[in-house]
């Protein structure tokens, strides 16, 4: 009788879960393990033959000047990007977890522009940086500075994408650290008061190690939003000046859509698995080592 109730119960829970993983493998396990296979073909257009390139995609990935370029780009970018969204997140995320006066409308302000349209916040930011009529170059005239034509500096427009990059990320990071700050038991600060910790104290002695668990999903999930941050570039630079500011997502989307040479995408969609990857790795490996030993 109870193995027929436990073969029973498998029987349904898989008939429950069928849907989800149904989606998983048409949506996230087919288009993957497709690009895993084109990283080691050489396919260039639909109607040309598809041949096994051994790692001849990969030896091409890292010796050209424009893969080289994307790779960097997409570290420098997303570097910058993580460090101002976990940084600021966590600051913002301490600030919100006060007792203070409308906190909850502030918190949905801060979260906001995450759940906002790309495409129209983009659009709406390529106004404030339009060359011509734009609301930044207006405001260099008004104090008497010559305008700027923004998409002719790779600065300039690195610059863009990383504060369109952090609107949009900012209020993900907070929630996040404000999930963990909301778990810490409030005894604990009690028991800090009463020893005599001031807040400097307080937050690096105790708030910041409780937070570790916290800092392992935060930091992996930013890392990943920040290496394949695609929309500020496609939407605002576009890859300008000629294509210097494009990074890993965007020159996949490149030559898989505009070269159609399918094989050098995969290897970029490969490449950035594996650095997302790695890092993760790296990342559980402090937590594992030092982080979970000293909670």
């Amino acid at each position: 009788m109870t193995n027929y109730l436990i073969k029973k119960s498998s029987k349904l829970a898989w008939l429950i879960l069928s849907p989800f993983v149904l989606y998983f493998l048409i949506f996230l396990g087919f288009p993957s393990a497709f690009a895993i296979i084109l990283a080691f073909v050489k396919w260039i257009g639909i109607n040309t033959p598809i041949k096994f390139n051994s790692l001849n995609n990969f030896i091409q990935f890292f010796t050209d000047p424009t893969y080289l370029r994307v790779l960097g780009n997409s570290f420098l970018i997303g570097g910058i990007l993580m460090t101002i969204n976990v940084v600021v997140g966590l600051v913002g995320a301490v600030f919100l977890n006060r007792n203070i006066k409308g906190r909850t409308a502030i918190r949905s302000i801060w979260y906001i522009p995450a759940v906002t349209s790309y495409i129209a916040t983009s659009q709406i930011f390529l106004m404030f940086i339009d060359p011509g009529a734009g609301v930044a170059n207006n405001i260099l005239k008004q104090i008497g500075l010559q305008p700027v034509i923004w998409s002719y500096s790779v600065f300039w427009m690195i610059t863009w994408i990383v504060v369109y990059g952090s609107w949009k990320g900012i209020g993900t990071s907070m929630i996040l650290w404000l999930a963990g700050l909301q778990a810490i038991d409030r005894s604990m600060y009690e028991q800090a008061e009463i020893d005599g910790a001031n807040k400097r104290q307080t937050f690096f002695s105790i708030i910041l190690p409780l937070l570790r668990p916290i800092s392992v999903f935060v930091l992996i999930t930013q890392f990943r939003e920040a290496l394949q941050i695609f929309e500020p570039v496609l939407f605002i630079s576009r890859g300008a000046p000629f294509g210097k500011t494009d990074v890993l997502v965007s020159r996949v989307f490149l030559d898989f859509y505009g070269d159609f040479n399918f094989g050098m995408a995969g290897t970029g969609a490969f490449v950035t698995t594996i650095i997302v990857l790695a890092f993760s790795v790296f990342i559980f490996r402090w937590y594992r080592g030092k982080g979970a030993g000293n909670v």
